[in-house]
């Protein structure tokens, strides 16, 4: 049994929903509203539920989210998935800025693209997401693994300006272009640039070579993640730059050569 909730036409204000796991209210601008008078309800509980209408003034949508599955029909608002730790949600279009903030586990497939600060700490945070797996097929906007603790980022087209800023450790991929200043002020972690980057000049060349655990981690999101990706980019060569060398410097950028 899946829950179904459709946003009733008409709404023109941005409703925060991120509290509807615990109370089924939202807040509407000051005013907090039953989630009823905000959607029709069919279904009966269930760790599945699926959100249809037009999503784009909905913030918030799987805040805090732990387990279940959560399918945004279309696209959603800002802050998608902020601090989820299990459970999977699976948007089918786009998604604003924030999502995936303070993200510890689970996963967030967005079938379009994202807005800015993807996996991104919250304001003031030293850390942003530290586990869990995000996956966009379309664009990143800036800032995308900024403060990343631990946990993966995929994006399958461009991302904007300042990937993995002062990322901690964990992995991002990008299949498209990196903006600038790529890896800038990271201690750890792998930014992994399929499309071609502008290296930031405190980083180091080390060597060129194939690295193991790109074929490994293409393969997984293959198979099961159902995200393919050109099987050059497992079998070519990568340079690998480390640092930034302005920081501890064990970062690296793994750029796909041939």
């Amino acid at each position: 049994m899946t829950v179904v909730l459709t946003l009733r036409p008409g709404i023109t204000e941005r409703i925060d929903a991120s509290s509807i796991a615990t109370d089924r209210t939202c807040w509407v601008g000051r005013r907090r509203v039953p989630l009823a008078e905000l959607f029709d309800v069919k279904g009966e509980p269930s760790p599945d539920v699926r959100i249809a209408g037009d999503l784009r003034r909905v913030d918030g949508l799987g805040t805090g989210m732990s387990a279940g599955t959560l399918t945004i029909e279309g696209d959603a608002g800002r802050d998608v998935g902020h601090a989820m730790s299990g459970g999977t949600i699976d948007v089918t279009g786009s998604v604003g800025d924030g999502a995936g903030v303070a993200m510890s586990g689970g996963l967030l497939r967005v079938r379009g693209s994202a807005g800015d600060r993807l996996g991104a700490p919250l304001p003031g945070a030293s850390r942003g997401m530290t586990g869990g797996e995000i996956i966009v097929r379309g664009n990143a906007g800036s800032g995308a693994a900024t403060r990343a603790r631990r946990g993966i980022v995929v994006v399958g087209g461009n991302a904007g300006p300042g990937v993995a800023h002062a990322m901690i450790a964990g992995t991002i991929l990008v299949a498209g272009r990196l903006g600038a200043g790529a890896g800038l002020w990271s201690k750890r972690g792998s930014v992994i640039a399929l499309g071609g980057l502008e290296i930031p000049t405190t980083y180091r060349y080390a060597c060129t070579y194939r690295p193991p655990y790109v074929p490994v981690l293409l393969r997984y999101l293959q198979r099961m993640r159902g995200f393919t990706i050109d099987a050059r980019f497992a079998t070519g060569r990568y340079k690998r730059w480390t640092g930034d060398v302005a920081d501890v410097g064990k970062g690296e950028i793994l750029e796909w050569t041939t």
